[in-house]
């Protein structure tokens, strides 16, 4: 248990230096069906998704989520953020499929783009007063740069055609999500209102400004 606890951190810290031995090993143990491997880095993506949450999670204590579906929704993130992987991992695959020459499996392809999760295991700083958007969007970078360099190595080309076929796929994500997969969303929110009893639709200073507004309301006057 703490050999693999030690894998997946290994995994998270190596990811974010960007370190090319990580696709290498992850490549590697594709090849030989190590399985661990493959468990670590489902676990990489799961605790990414949850970690995004928690960036969030400010959301939750102001709704007065119990914490039996505080955790239950951290869970359901980490599920819902490891699907969006994968159909990000696939489209990254199509389309470098038809212009690169080298032709990965799928497989090997997903492990990797996984990885790109890595960042948003610390989503928690996302909450830093006044730093909070900024370490979002640097987060955000973080993630997209690994997803290069897995595109990168998959493909066998350079960094520049890897980050354009990178940013081309998530395009295409936005288009989907704007367009054809508007019921998959829907599907997605109705599951989460389920299992938070809260939606994530409002912003953090939205539901903070609302929640003074109440407190201030609630309050005697005069202070007692």
């Amino acid at each position: 248990m703490f050999e693999f606890i030690a894998k997946v951190w290994r995994g998270i810290i190596e990811s974010m230096r960007l370190n090319p031995a990580v696709a290498e090993y992850v490549d590697r143990s594709f090849q030989s069906g190590i399985g661990s491997t493959g468990w670590a880095i489902l676990m990489i993506a799961i605790l990414g998704g949850a970690g995004l949450l928690l960036g969030q999670s400010v959301i939750l204590f102001v709704n007065r989520v119990r914490p039996g579906r505080f955790f239950l929704s951290l869970l359901l993130n980490g599920v819902i953020f490891t699907i969006s992987l994968i159909v990000w991992a696939f489209l990254i695959w199509l389309i470098g499929s038809f212009v690169f020459p080298e032709q990965p499996r799928f497989g090997l392809v997903m492990r990797l783009v996984a990885l790109s999760a890595a960042p948003y295991v610390f989503g928690l700083l996302v909450l830093i007063p006044y730093l909070g958007e900024g370490i979002y969007r640097i987060l955000g970078i973080w993630s997209m740069l690994i997803a290069a360099g897995a595109t990168a190595y998959s493909f066998k080309v350079g960094w520049w055609p890897a980050i354009a076929v990178v940013g081309l796929s998530w395009l295409l994500i936005w288009v989907m999500s704007n367009t054809i997969a508007r019921p998959v969303i829907a599907l997605r929110n109705k599951a989460w209102q389920t299992v938070a009893g809260t939606s994530l639709d409002a912003s953090v200073s939205d539901i903070l400004t609302q929640f003074a507004i109440d407190t201030s309301q609630d309050t005697p006057k005069g202070g007692k």
